[in-house]
């Protein structure tokens, strides 16, 4: 694999491969799950908002990890948990599924928790590397031309949050959160940071966690985890032996309906822990090794170059589900010859090439030229299933 530094990666362009976009459909706000969190977001200016804040360690984080089962509870396909409906009585005519929505307000989250730590200032893949762990991540998302953010900042609601520790203040979370559009103070934040401190992993986790619960969302949310060392914690910095409460922490995103994908960034890392966050990250067990097991997730492991990273970063959004609606109850296809699904306000028809299809009881799937529209625009998407 060629090597790239910092100014080849400026000005060249590659063509990355569509996004896949994930839309996820509710009637209800989801609200008061989990306990609030301790953080002020930070605003669009998140230099203005005056930078980090340092967290006090949540009391809900389990002292200790899930076992080799390690399977926390499934969330509804996309990452989102489905609001269920009142079970119909026997013979009942189906409840009606009413719902009008902003497109923009069901588009993909994803938070991005990046590490922070003194070592992403290492040079990757070795000493003798021109690029540093902080610089190739921040290039291979931030980089204008051939950074994901910018590339799809229309598309996905993106949010970051850097961790990392310091003696009497842990985890210390630079934030700012998700939206459309969000490439400047993104981009912003991440040019004022520098590396610094510790790999307070679970901890961290456990917060971002506690603050997506707390903010209501209609759309899918997702974490991509970004890290170039073993997790410590709060109460013990060092040695680095708080994999546990990283593999606890994602096993509550899990169940919370929020799944997480992990990329490793060094050699630091070790192979198992990586895998272990990335099976607790699809509700899977611990245990299983990809490529062996049966149902192992991936566990990604950077490129040493921009381009390929940025290419890794985008192979993983592409596994966000394709213009997926989420429903409140079982949905059965003969109540689809009635439905009206309109996209600004044009009618969709039912399991054509260019409108939707029953992925499966719970999820229609807009498709062809329907689905395209969505994730190059679209502002409204309404459906009205067995109603009068």
């Amino acid at each position: 694999m060629r090597e790239l530094t910092h100014g080849s990666a400026y000005g060249v362009r590659r063509p990355l491969r569509a996004l896949s976009i994930a839309i996820g459909l509710y009637a209800v706000v989801l609200g008061g799950c989990g306990a609030r969190s301790s953080v002020d977001l930070l605003a669009s200016d998140p230099i203005a908002a005056g930078g980090a804040k340092a967290n006090p360690g949540d009391p809900a984080l389990p002292s200790g990890g899930a076992g080799a089962s390690g399977n926390a509870g499934a969330p509804s396909a996309a990452g989102a948990p489905s609001v269920a409906g009142a079970p119909a009585q026997a013979g009942a005519p189906p409840a009606c599924e009413a719902v009008t929505v902003a497109i923009d307000e069901l588009r993909p989250a994803l938070t991005l928790v990046v590490d922070q730590s003194l070592s992403m200032r290492f040079r990757y893949p070795d000493d003798s590397s021109p690029v540093t762990r902080w610089s190739l991540v921040g290039e291979a998302l931030f980089e204008p031309n051939v950074g994901v953010v910018k590339q799809f900042e229309a598309s996905v609601r993106f949010g970051i949050a850097f961790f990392t520790s310091r003696p009497g203040s842990c985890p210390i979370l630079n934030e700012v959160p998700a939206k459309i559009r969000n490439y400047d103070a993104l981009s912003a934040l991440y040019r004022s940071l520098a590396p610094d401190g510790d790999t307070p992993t679970g901890d961290a986790l456990q917060q971002v966690v506690s603050e997506l619960q707390q903010a209501p969302s209609q759309g899918p949310r997702y974490i991509l985890l970004v890290t170039d060392g073993n997790p410590d914690t709060c109460a013990q910095p060092n040695p680095d032996q708080g994999q546990p409460q990283a593999v606890a922490a994602v096993q509550r995103a899990y169940a919370a309906g929020i799944e997480l994908y992990v990329l490793g960034i060094s050699n630091g890392i070790a192979d198992e822990n990586l895998q272990q966050l990335a099976n607790a990250g699809k509700g899977r067990p611990i245990d299983l090794v990809y490529g062996v097991d049966p149902g192992a997730a991936q566990p990604f492991q950077a490129s040493n170059n921009v381009l390929e990273l940025a290419l890794q970063f985008t192979d993983i959004l592409n596994r966000i589900p394709l213009c997926e609606v989420s429903l409140r109850r079982d949905v059965a296809a003969s109540e689809l010859s009635d439905a009206q699904v309109l996209l600004d306000g044009q009618p969709l028809h039912y399991s054509v090439a260019d409108g939707y299809v029953l992925k499966d009881p719970r999820h229609l799937a807009v498709v062809g030229q329907a689905c395209e529209a969505i994730k190059t625009g679209g502002s409204q998407l309404s459906v009205r299933i067995s109603c009068d």
